[in-house]
C-alpha cells in the first residue's frame, strides 16, 4: 500500500512567508538605531553583528526573492522588498542624522561606520550587476560581455579575498595599509551583492 505524499509545512505561527524574519530584522535594526542614538556606551558588538547577518540576507541571498507558490485560497507571501527599503531607507536616516550634527565623516560612529560597508558593498554589487546583466539576453555581444564581468569580478573578489586573509593571518601590512578588514567586508559584500542578479 502506498504511502500518501505529505503536504507542505506550514508557515511558523501560519503566518505569512517571510513574515517572522521580517520582524525579527526589523526589531534588530530599531534596537540597533536606539542604541546607536541613545546609548554612550557604544553598540554592544553581539548587535552589531545581528544587524550584518539581517543585511546579508535581505541584501545578499537571492532565495529571498522567490518566495514558494501560494496555493489558492491562502494569504499573500510576505515581499522581502518592504523590509529591504525599510532596511535602506533606516541605515540612511542613521547617517544623515550624524552628518547633520557633525558633517565630517568623523562624526559618524564606528558600529554604523562597520554597517554601512557591508551595505554599501552589497549595493554596489547588485547595482554593477544590474547594468551589465539587464540586457545581456538581447544579443550575443551583450551576453559575453556580461559573461566576461562575471569572470572578472569573480576572479578579482577571489585574488583581493586571498590576499587580504593573507594580509590579516600574517600580519602584514601590505597594499592596504592598515585597512585590510575594511577591504575584505567590501569585496566580499560586493562579490555576494552581484550575485544577487545575473543567473
Amino acid at each position: 500500500m502506498a504511502t500518501p505524499p505529505v503536504g507542505q509545512l506550514p508557515e511558523p505561527l501560519r503566518l505569512p512567508h517571510g513574515s517572522v524574519r521580517g520582524a525579527i530584522a526589523i526589531v534588530v535594526a530599531a534596537a540597533y538605531g536606539y542604541v546607536l542614538l541613545f546609548q554612550k556606551a557604544g553598540v554592544p558588538t553581539v548587535l552589531v553583528n545581528a544587524v550584518v547577518v539581517v543585511i546579508a540576507f535581505y541584501f545578499g541571498s537571492r532565495a529571498t526573492s522567490t518566495p514558494p507558490t501560494v496555493p489558492p485560497g491562502q494569504p499573500a507571501p510576505h515581499h522581502p522588498r518592504l523590509v529591504r527599503i525599510l532596511l535602506f531607507l533606516g541605515f540612511a536616516g542613521l547617517t544623515a542624522w550624524f552628518l547633520v550634527h557633525d558633517p565630517s565623516l568623523a562624526g559618524i560612529p564606528t558600529a554604523l561606520v562597520a554597517v554601512l560597508e557591508v551595505l554599501g558593498g552589497y549595493v554596489l554589487g547588485a547595482t554593477a550587476s544590474w547594468l551589465v546583466h539587464r540586457r545581456a539576453h538581447e544579443s550575443h555581444v551583450r551576453h559575453r560581455l556580461a559573461t566576461i564581468f562575471r569572470d572578472v569580478v569573480a576572479a578579482g573578489a577571489l585574488g583581493l579575498t586571498a590576499y587580504t586573509c593573507f594580509a590579516l593571518v600574517t600580519s602584514q601590512q601590505g597594499v592596504f595599509a592598515g585597512r585590510a578588514e575594511q577591504t575584505l567586508s567590501l569585496v566580499v559584500t560586493f562579490y555576494f551583492g552581484s550575485r544577487v542578479i545575473g543567473h
